[in-house]
C-alpha cells in the first residue's frame, strides 16, 4: 500500500442550497481505498456518513452501501442519493447494533474533528458538551460498535488529521490512531496531500493549520 498519496480537491456532486460541505471527503479518495480494500458486491459502511460521500461512490463501484448519520437533515439527504433508503440509518454511531446492519467487508470514514481546547461535543453535532479526553473516549466506543457489524478480516479506513488552533496543536491523528488501535489491528498511515485548493490565509488547506491529512488504516481480527 502506497504511504503518500495526492489527488485533485473536487466532489462529484452539488450539495443542496444552505449546506456546507466544504470539509467532505474528495470522491478520489474514498475510490482510490474501495478500489483498493474491496471488491464488488462487498459491503462498504460509514458510521459517520455526513453526505454520503463514502456511501455514493460505494454504490457508483458497485459495493453495497450502509450509513449511520447522527444528523436527521443530513440523514435524509443521503436516503435519497443511494438505491436503498433503508441502508441508512439515523442515530448515533454509539448505540450501534449489530442487528442494524449484516456484516461489512470494509468502512470508510472520517469522525467529526476536535480540537483540545473546544468544550463543544462533535458527536451531537458540535451542540452539547464535552472534554477532549470525553471524545476520546466516544472514539473508542463508536469503534467498538462498528466491530460489531464487520466481518472477520474487515478492513478500516480513517480519515482525519491534526490541528493547528492559536499556536497550538491537537494531535487529533495520533489520539485517534491509538484509540482504534484498542479496538482493530493498525496497519499503518497514509499521508494524503490535495491539488487545486489554494491556502492564502495559511491556515491549511482545509482551516485547521496543515496542508495534508492522514488516512489509518486497521484490520479486523479474523477470530
Amino acid at each position: 500500500m502506497a504511504t503518500y498519496l495526492s489527488f485533485e480537491y473536487a466532489h462529484a456532486d452539488e450539495l443542496p442550497d444552505g449546506e456546507d460541505g466544504e470539509f467532505r471527503t474528495p470522491d478520489a479518495l474514498v475510490e482510490h481505498f474501495l478500489r483498493e480494500l474491496t471488491e464488488e458486491g462487498d459491503r462498504v459502511i460509514d458510521v459517520f456518513a455526513g453526505y454520503g460521500t463514502t456511501l455514493k461512490v460505494a454504490e457508483r463501484l458497485d459495493r453495497v452501501p450502509y450509513g449511520v448519520e447522527f444528523d436527521p437533515d443530513r440523514a435524509a439527504y443521503v436516503k435519497g442519493q443511494i438505491d436503498d433508503p433503508d441502508h441508512v440509518r439515523q442515530g448515533d454511531v454509539l448505540d450501534l447494533d449489530a442487528s442494524w446492519f449484516p456484516a461489512c467487508d470494509c468502512c470508510f470514514t472520517s469522525p467529526p474533528f476536535m480540537e483540545r481546547t473546544d468544550d463543544r461535543n462533535p458527536f451531537e453535532n458540535y451542540a452539547g458538551e464535552s472534554t477532549y479526553r470525553e471524545y476520546l473516549d466516544d472514539i473508542e466506543a463508536a469503534f467498538v460498535r462498528l466491530d460489531s457489524v464487520l466481518a472477520p478480516g474487515a478492513r478500516v479506513v480513517v480519515d482525519v488529521a491534526n490541528m493547528k488552533y492559536e499556536g497550538r496543536v491537537t494531535t487529533l491523528a495520533w489520539d485517534v490512531a491509538e484509540r482504534v488501535s484498542n479496538v482493530f489491528h493498525f496497519d499503518g498511515e497514509v499521508v494524503v496531500t490535495w491539488e487545486g485548493r489554494d491556502d492564502p490565509g495559511g491556515d491549511g488547506q482545509f482551516g485547521y493549520g496543515y496542508d495534508h491529512s492522514y488516512c489509518l488504516v486497521f484490520t479486523k481480527s479474523e477470530a
